[in-house]
């Protein structure tokens, strides 16, 4: 072999050592964002629940504050 194709095929084995740190490190990240994601999931749970919750009590007191208004009577003011 020639030296530009030696150098060639020592460029290509520094790129392949260099991606194979990273998939490495990639591996050794997994676990830590899967525990993140997970937790950020189990978060946005528990606010859809709470953000469900609220607008059920805005329904009611709409609910409410109209039945208030029929009940006092409101309805028998309208021409």
């Amino acid at each position: 072999m020639d030296e530009v194709s030696r150098a060639e095929i020592e460029k290509l084995h520094e790129r392949v050592n260099a991606l194979n740190t990273r998939v490495t490190t990639l591996e050794a990240q997994q676990p830590h964002i899967k525990e993140s994601l997970d937790r950020i999931e189990r978060s946005v749970d528990k606010l859809n629940g709470h953000l469900s919750k609220l607008i059920w009590l805005g329904v009611a007191l709409i609910v409410a504050a109209a039945a208030k208004f029929v009940l006092a009577g409101g309805l028998n003011h309208i021409p």
